[in-house]
């Protein structure tokens, strides 16, 4: 039913198992994480829009003269993508819990959910998560969709992009993030990754597969709750990950210092790669202090993994 108001609250995101290969088509797990972006939409009665955040800079355009626009490069794609559905002008607000620079899926949260928005508000058809993924490949070149899939659904998903079939697991609470410092954009990474196996496809095939393959016995040791099997699973693709030539010399150091300080039982990059977060399975975190992290890089931080149950939602 088409409505005047409409406020949309999407969980961020995190990779779990399958980074890259999930493009080549091979299996890959996320979770939506506790940490919300909220999107209010209210129509105006002219053609303009304008965007406030807590985060960013007032934007305002009209609708004719809509174009992509840093900082607001996936809402302003969200809206050129349905802008023949959108019969007046747009007031938005947008509220985020999840650090935009951290790599937590802060441009899926907010595609999802202002998708989601769009949707309720002018009794759109439109498959949110098709539309999510055409967003994300338009503004990225390439992308599985996986960030937009967990937004979408909430809790730890196993999927199967060739089925596009997913499964949605018991969450855990053993798993914690450090963020590296820094965050190389996805579309560069990947661009290194094709760069360096531009005349070794097959290898990168083979690389792709095996990554396939760990997050499968990944997904049957999160299933039977084997943690010592999971830890095997992180580390084998933390090398495969490794082999891609995406886990860099900090990301390594600091891999050593969890295994070593903090005595995590396996550790693995948890996105794209040269930076991001790393992802930690089990470990002594109680007694760590910020000092010590901030040691290793000024921007280094640790995030407790909370699975976020719910998906995306229409707030009342």
């Amino acid at each position: 039913m088409a409505c005047d108001w409409v406020k949309v609250r999407a969980p961020g995101s995190v990779m779990l198992f399958g980074e890259h290969a999930v493009l080549a088509g091979e299996a890959a797990m996320a979770a939506a994480i506790a940490q919300y972006l909220t999107v209010t939409l209210e129509k105006r009665s002219d053609d303009l829009l304008e965007i406030a955040s807590n985060i960013f800079p007032p934007y305002t355009s009209t609708l004719k003269e809509l174009k992509i626009a840093q900082p607001y490069t996936f809402v302003l794609a969200c809206l050129m993508q349905q802008k023949q559905n959108i019969p007046c002008g747009l007031r938005m607000h947008i509220h985020s819990e999840i650090d935009p620079t951290l790599g937590l899926g802060s441009s899926a949260a907010v595609t999802v959910a202002i998708l989601t928005a769009l949707k309720q508000m002018f009794n759109l058809q439109d498959d949110i998560f098709s539309s999510a993924c055409n967003v994300i490949r338009t503004l990225q070149g390439q992308g599985s969709g996986m960030d937009a899939l967990a937004s979408l659904h909430g809790g730890a998903l196993y999927y199967l992009p060739q089925t596009q079939q997913h499964i949605i697991l018991t969450p855990r609470s053993d798993l914690h993030l450090l963020y590296c410092g820094y965050k190389t954009a996805t579309d560069i990474v990947l661009q290194q990754v094709r760069n360096t196996f531009r005349s070794a496809e097959n290898e990168l095939t083979a690389l792709y597969r095996a990554i396939g393959q760990t997050v499968q016995l990944a997904y049957t040791a999160w299933q039977k709750e084997d943690r010592g099997l999971l830890a095997q699973c992180m580390q084998t693709h933390q090398g495969l990950q490794k082999a891609l030539e995406v886990s860099d010399p900090h990301c390594e150091h600091l891999m050593q210092w969890l295994k070593t300080r903090v005595a995590v039982e396996a550790v693995k990059i948890s996105g794209s790669g040269l930076g991001d977060c790393l992802l930690a399975l089990g470990g002594n975190w109680q007694d760590l202090r910020q000092e010590e992290i901030t040691a290793l890089h000024p921007k280094a931080r640790h995030i407790p993994l909370s699975i976020s149950n719910t998906g995306v939602s229409l707030v009342l």
